[in-house]
This record gives C-alpha cells, structure tokens and sequence, in this order.
C-alpha cells in the first residue's frame, strides 16, 4: 500500500472538490443541467454516438471546432458562426435547470437586469 503525504491546502482543495460533486450543490446542478441539456440539443441534431463525449467530438468536428469532447470549449465559434444552433443548445440547458435557477432567471428578466449573451448557464 502507498502512503501520500498531503499539505492542509491540499486536503481541504480535495474536500472542496468533493462537496461541490454532492447533488444538491450548484456545481453538480450546473453540470447535470449542461449535459442534459447538450444530450437533448445532439439528440435533436440527430447525432449519434456511444456516449456523450463520442457526440459531442463528432459535433464539433462539423462546426470546425476542436474535438475536445466538452461543449463549452466551442462558446466562441457557435456564438459567432452558428447562432441558432447556439441559442437552441442555450434552450435546451435552460429546460434542465433546477426550479430556483428558472426562478431566478425569471427575477432578471422582470427587472431587465442584462446578462452576457454567451452565457449558457
């Protein structure tokens, strides 16, 4: 068995790391909601693929992005050059959110509070 040695900055990164991985959390809401959401916008471009990733590479090679396997890494290029598909990925991940990010979302629109037009969360 190896023994690891860890600094207390090192141990409390990795509990930090941890909790924001629990359901329930914002982080691990934010994710579920992005692959959720990437899942129904490649399931309606009708790609296909063994699992997320597989899709998403095979995506982003027909919009001339890297294959990098992780929709955020391509905001620029299907904000600038592939607008709708953008806005309907955008959709698609606004439909996953949890109830108090839609209410939230609702709260900024009532009072015009203007957010940045690439975000997709």
């Amino acid at each position: 068995m190896k023994k690891y040695i860890f600094t207390e900055s090192q141990i409390k990164k990795i509990i930090d790391n941890t909790l924001m991985e629990q359901p329930g959390t914002y982080e691990f809401d934010r994710r579920l909601a992005i692959n959720r959401g990437s899942e129904d916008f490649l399931n309606s471009k009708k790609i296909s693929g063994v699992d997320l990733t597989e899709k998403i590479k095979k995506y982003q090679k027909s919009i001339g992005c890297s294959e990098t396997g992780h929709m955020m890494d391509c905001l620029d290029v299907m904000f600038n050059k592939h607008r709708k598909d953008f806005e309907l990925w955008k959709s698609m991940i606004q439909k996953n959110k949890p109830l108090m990010d839609k209410i939230g979302d609702w709260l900024y629109g009532a009072f015009n509070i203007k957010g940045d037009p690439k975000s997709v969360y």
